[in-house]
C-alpha cells in the first residue's frame, strides 16, 4: 500500500520528473558524443540517446497526461498534471532539435 500512495503521489510530476531525466540524458550522451571526443562519437550514440530520453519524456507526459484526464482530481493536482505535459512537451523540443542539429552538422566540425 505504501509504494501505491507514494506512486499516486508522485504521477502529476511525472512529466516534469522524467522529462528533466530524459532531456539531461539525451543532451549529455549528445553532447558527449558529438563534441567532446571525436574519434568515438557516431551518429548510431546520437540516436540511441534520442530514442531513450524521448521514451522517457514519453513516460513521464503519459503519467501526467492520466492524472489531468481523470475525472475525479483535485484542481491542485490536475494543475501540476497538466504543466508537467506542456513541460513535456518542451523537453521533446529540446531533445529533437539537437537531435537534428547533430546529424546535420558534421560531427567535430569536420
Amino acid at each position: 500500500m505504501k509504494t501505491e500512495r507514494m506512486r499516486d503521489r508522485f504521477m502529476p510530476w511525472a512529466g516534469l520528473a522524467l522529462g528533466t531525466l530524459g532531456a539531461g540524458f539525451a543532451h549529455q550522451l549528445g553532447a558527449d558524443s558529438t563534441f567532446q571526443d571525436c574519434r568515438y562519437g557516431s551518429p548510431l550514440i546520437v540516436i540511441i540517446g534520442t530514442i531513450v530520453g524521448l521514451a522517457l519524456v514519453g513516460l513521464g507526459a503519459l503519467g501526467s497526461w492520466r492524472v489531468y484526464a481523470s475525472g475525479g482530481e483535485p484542481p491542485a493536482r490536475r494543475m501540476v498534471a497538466i504543466v508537467s505535459v506542456w513541460a513535456c512537451a518542451i523537453f521533446a523540443m529540446a531533445i529533437v532539435l539537437p537531435f537534428i542539429a547533430a546529424l546535420l552538422i558534421p560531427r567535430c566540425w569536420e
